[in-house]
């Protein structure tokens, strides 16, 4: 509310404004039903007398201590170095006429002016507020936020009756109050009789307008501010960015739509084989094959994933896998530039086996045995491993042919990949494709960027090819040259590709009988089977079935989460004396089923599988090459010779077990060891 000229000169208003703060602060009126005052005002005197202020109160003893009014400085400093110079243009103006312009603090601390004619006291560190000297023009214009005109004995201390303050607030670009403006005019004795209506009528437009002034010019100034945070985390931002891809070992290359290059790290540079320098500019067409599709991508604003690329340098052609994202102009679908990425294939490959898996898992110290002819089996193993040459691993279905491989691969390439196939599992139709690879388009169905075969992805590492003997006879010429040549082409391509790998394969059938019998190709035969190894059967094994089976009981409990099984007595002598046809993977199923049948923590005989628990299987017959004399016919004690010592070798030298084995009992056992002068 503004005071009219008529209210100013009128000594009634005064008189009547003066009497109700009297009455109010000694008797307890209520200012709120006054007429003459305005509503603001009234409250702010009922504050300001909850405070414990009263009109007679001085306001000298309200300073600031001097680290007070130099941390008020310091938060106030951008409000202060804006509104000096703009105030001071006006401060000759207000002090010939006996008044004084003032800066304040959103807390009523005083900031900047001179004071005239209200103390002798310094005043730069005191503040003014309703808890310090009561209602004033700052404080309802700061309380308010927008201009507010206090007149004589408005203001709540006696000691300002004949003053008139007018004040706005300096508001920030969210609407708070950074500070306030104050012109205070001092009107003297008796003021509505002084000529001077129309200035004090007109000053809070005029400090109004400073005060916007002021707030402009701060917001302008944190606009700045903001401006240059944002330019400055750009820059960082750019930066990090720049260092990034430098660290990176892919080649990112940014184009526009026509293919010239806007930007590339160091990598890229090196990919296309042009000094980073001078990279700019260039175009990419420069740097691949005519019939590339990469820029018809780009064209029709495709986003593409892993596209085989040729990169030319000269007459070389490097082959990358390339990845492509458009970016769009703000605010529509045009295409602003284009995102390419270049990873070299075997990087790709690599990963690729990684994730699915190819990966082997098992070492030599893996390899469950003890047994004669397993602890033979690895040491050769192991002495051929440190070799690169072919390995053909023979042995029954079932004896662990992949656990040596894996072994293998692991002593020699741990860090490659390790890409098994199995030749019988895989349909005919298919098996071409899935070791050669193809190019795109080369079939219906096949993926449209093409597909690296299994031989391609085992560059670096080792290819396991099991059953090689159901391997289609017309690829066997195929594989016999990517041997020969170490280089493949997939089906449908028209370029080789370089690949170092460990071939290791593996059979249950007699491939020197299949070559002669022209079912398998000699030459590739004699190419796979320059190291031979052969896995034993695990009923040659002896007492590694008994080891194996608590193996594979403990594994199984730790994966399922239940207690490992003990095995009993009577199924233990059932497992040692059956012939196991199908190896150690029956055996690891057999002690699954066991342990799911047990109870309270024990495998008793009828929790084995049907085939062991129903009829008891008698030791194999002993083959002519395990008895002492080459005669055709061996005599009974030779026979009972050697049978014992096969039953020995199965219960990992028990007497116990063996004679249970044998029939017999131990006392028998003994002589009989004795007999035929048996050591164990």
């Amino acid at each position: 509310m503004i005071v009219t000229e008529k209210s100013f000169s009128e000594q009634t208003y005064w008189e009547e404004i003066a009497r109700c703060k009297t009455q109010f602060v000694n008797n307890g009126e209520d200012p709120l039903l006054n007429p003459y005052l305005r509503k603001e005002v009234a409250e702010s005197w009922i504050r300001s007398k909850n405070n414990g202020v009263f009109p007679w109160t001085s306001y000298s003893k309200y300073y600031l201590t001097e680290e007070e009014w130099g941390v008020l400085k310091e938060q106030n400093e951008r409000l202060i170095h804006i509104a000096q110079p703009l105030i001071s243009n006006y401060l000759g103006l207000a002090s010939t006429n006996g008044h004084s312009l003032e800066l304040f603090d959103p807390s009523g601390a005083f900031l900047l002016g001179i004071h005239i004619n209200i103390s002798s006291t310094p005043v730069l560190s005191i503040v003014f507020n309703e808890s310090t000297t009561g209602t004033t023009a700052h404080g309802l214009a700061t309380y308010h936020k927008k201009p507010f005109q206090l007149i004589g004995p408005e203001n709540y201390l006696d000691v300002w009756q004949n003053m008139i303050c007018s004040a706005a607030p300096i508001l920030d670009e969210m609407g708070e109050v950074l500070g306030t403006l104050a012109l205070v005019q001092d009107m003297g004795e008796k003021p509505w009789e002084k000529n001077r209506s129309n200035l004090h009528i007109h000053s809070l437009g005029w400090v109004s307008s400073l005060a916007e002034a002021i707030g402009n010019q701060i917001k302008i100034q944190n606009s700045y501010d903001v401006l240059n945070q944002v330019n400055n985390d750009l820059r960082k931002a750019t930066e990090t960015l720049k260092i990034i891809l430098e660290f990176i070992d892919e080649g990112v290359i940014t184009i526009e739509p026509n293919g010239r290059i806007l930007s590339s790290n160091h990598e890229g540079s090196r990919i296309l084989n042009v000094n980073h320098g001078e990279i700019r500019g260039r175009n990419i067409g420069e740097f691949l094959l005519p019939r590339s599709a990469l820029m018809d991508y780009v064209a029709d604003k495709k986003t593409v994933d892993y596209m085989e690329e040729y990169v030319v340098n000269g007459r070389e052609e490097k082959q990358y896998l390339v990845s492509l994202r458009p970016v769009y102009k703000q605010g529509n679908d045009e295409l602003d530039f284009a995102i390419l990425r270049f990873n070299h294939s075997d990087k790709i490959n690599a990963l690729v086996n990684t994730r699915s898996g190819a990966v082997a898992k098992f070492r030599f110290e893996d390899i469950v045995g003890q047994s004669e002819a397993m602890l033979k089996a690895k040491a050769l193993a192991r002495r051929f491993a440190r070799t690169r040459e072919n390995v053909l691993l023979l042995g029954e279905s079932g004896t662990g042919k992949e656990l040596f491989a894996q072994a293998i691969h692991n002593s020699h390439r741990p860090g490659g990949p390790f890409i098994a196939v199995n030749c019988a599992a895989m349909p005919r139709n298919l098996i071409e494709s899935e070791l050669f690879g193809y190019e795109s388009g080369s079939f219906t169905g096949a993926e449209k960027n093409g597909r690296p075969g299994k031989i391609e992805l085992a560059n670096g590492g080792t290819l396991f090819l099991d059953e090689i003997g159901d391997m289609p006879i017309e690829l066997q010429a195929v594989l016999l040259r990517v041997l020969q040549d170490k280089m493949v082409m997939r089906i449908g391509g028209r370029n080789y590709r370089q690949v170092d790998f460990r071939l290791i394969t593996a059979t249950n059938q007699d491939l020197k009988l299949s070559a002669q019998e022209r079912k398998f190709r000699e030459d590739l035969y004699f190419r796979i089977s320059v190291l031979n190894i052969e896995i034993p059967p695990l009923r040659s094994r002896g007492f590694d079935i008994a080891i194996l089976a608590e193996h594979f009981i403990e594994n199984y409990a730790k994966r399922v989460g239940l207690p490992a099984a003990v095995i009993s007595p009577e199924a233990k002598r059932r497992i040692l004396e059956y012939n196991w046809p199908g190896n150690v993977r029956q055996l690891e199923n057999a002690m699954i089923y066991a342990v799911n049948l047990s109870e309270e923590g024990q495998i008793m005989l009828s929790h084995l599988p049907k085939e062991l628990s129903e009829k008891r299987t008698a030791l194999p017959m002993v083959s002519e090459k395990e008895c002492d004399k080459p005669e055709e016919l061996f005599s009974m004690k030779d026979l009972e010779k050697v049978t014992i010592k096969k039953a020995l070798e199965r219960a990992g030298n028990s007497v116990a077990i063996a004679s249970d084995l044998l029939g017999i009992s131990k006392t028998t056992l003994y002589r009989k060891l004795k007999e035929h002068n048996i050591h164990y």
